[in-house]
């Protein structure tokens, strides 16, 4: 451990704080694409701004396809990269603290969108290249690279090693502490229907499927108005949330009526609480990768224009997401249709290989904590890259509130995040 790099961050903690604040600012939510910005005009302005801070400090950036940010430092053949993104998750729910686009600091804490997912390990992770510049700790090239697209699919990543090669070693910011080098498998399923006759006007509930909606809403067709309110969490989390549209399913399959056939279906296949896919049949655990998570993240549903659904299903190695679709479908039977929008399946980089075991060192070093490395339900960045791994930025039993209201994080965390990546580029490419 050299002390020289907890001094460097100790000593522009100030500008590192700055600099997130400046992104944050930025609302990153992805919107309809435009002509140079294919995933909307929020992700787009994030990169703008991200390319600013790079270039004040000294480093050359290019903004590749729209989609993009890379900077780099060294010489040669790059030997690592560092993935982070720019785009956030939408700010639903209250928040109480700050503004979703206004980051402030409260009881050695940072609160707003994207503090933690992903804007704040990215300008860690930016200080990491100016630190082993500065102190002189870097020779072979490292590359940033900031995305902005991950919250929707990782689309600017699979555009990016369409075009151009990553790195031989990886990691990401986007996930936890020690190192996670396990992910499960994703499946997006969509469910969609006709409209219902008379019982129903309207339900709404959701905004994204990888969050657990914190807010439904209805109106019946005599006019009989319903809110349910649940808590948000990280869909690869169902447990730590209370799902608003399940539980208004159980509402309204209480009612009586043809009308209400739809939504007494869709509460026998995703009853209340129910977050492994028990009521469907495909509940599952290995001892690799963990439990099927199943989260119904979207309901919206018009009289006139019938049902749309997004279900996140978080699949382990002994899962499969399309029996997963397959038990939906025979469930829903003839009142709705079951659709795949995407399968992922589960990544796994060896544990002891060596970029791993020096993640892991470094990590007991700054911590004083041995440790081996982890699984996680959340898919991260490095999801497709081969060899790739997630090495923080979320401490082990830190409250950080991921995609919900007042996201946040600790300062000293974020800022020893940030020191333990200078000694990984240091590492590899000193």
């Amino acid at each position: 451990m050299d002390k020289r790099v907890k001094e460097y961050f100790e000593s522009r903690s100030d500008e590192i704080l700055e600099d997130i604040s400046a992104l944050v600012a930025v609302d990153s939510v992805r919107g309809d694409a435009e002509p140079g910005a294919p995933y909307g005009p929020g992700p787009r302005r994030a990169l703008e701004r991200a390319l600013e801070i790079v270039r004040a400090h000294g480093l050359e950036g290019s903004i590749l396809g729209d989609r993009v940010l890379v900077a780099e430092l060294g010489e040669g053949e790059p030997e690592l990269g560092i993935l982070a993104h720019l785009d956030v998750v939408p700010p639903a729910g209250e928040w109480k603290v700050t503004e979703p686009y206004v980051m402030r600091r409260v009881d050695g804490k940072i609160y707003g969108r994207g503090v933690i997912d992903d804007k704040g390990p990215a300008v860690c992770a930016l200080y990491a290249l100016l630190c082993a510049r500065d102190l002189g700790l870097v020779r072979r090239k490292v590359q940033l690279i900031l995305g902005s697209d991950e919250e929707c699919g990782s689309g600017d990543i699979e555009w990016y090693m369409e075009h151009y090669k990553m790195p031989p070693k990886v990691f990401t910011p986007d996930g936890s502490f020690p190192v996670v080098n396990t992910e499960k498998g994703r499946a997006h399923l969509l469910i969609t229907a006709p409209p219902q006759g008379e019982g129903v006007k309207y339900v709404s509930g959701g905004s994204v499927p990888n969050a657990v909606p914190a807010v439904c809403r209805a109106e019946l067709s005599d006019g009989e108005r319903i809110e349910v309110t649940g808590r948000a969490a990280h869909a690869s989390t169902p447990d730590e949330g209370d799902n608003a549209v399940t539980k208004m399913l159980e509402e309204l399959a209480e009612r009586e009526g043809g009308g209400f056939a739809l939504f007494r279906a869709l509460s026998r296949a995703f009853p209340h609480g129910d977050n492994g896919g028990f009521a469907l049949g495909q509940n599952c655990s290995d001892e690799l990768s963990g439990a099927l998570t199943v989260n119904l993240g979207v309901l919206e549903y018009d009289a006139d224009k019938g049902l749309t659904a997004h279900v996140d299903c978080r699949v382990p190695v002994c899962g499969d997401g399309k029996k997963i679709a397959a038990a939906l479908r025979e469930t829903l039977g003839d009142l709705a249709k079951v659709e795949i929008l995407g399968v992922s399946a589960p990544h796994h980089t060896p544990g002891d290989s060596d970029f791993v075991r020096g993640l892991l060192k470094i990590y007991e070093e700054y911590t004083g904590e041995r440790c081996e490395p982890q699984s996680m339900g959340g898919g991260t960045y490095v999801h497709e890259i081969e060899g790739g791994v997630a090495f923080g930025a979320e401490f082990p039993g830190s409250d950080v509130h991921m995609h919900e209201p007042d996201e946040r994080v600790d300062v000293a965390e974020l800022l020893l995040g940030g020191e333990m990546y200078a000694e990984v580029v240091a590492a590899f490419c000193g």
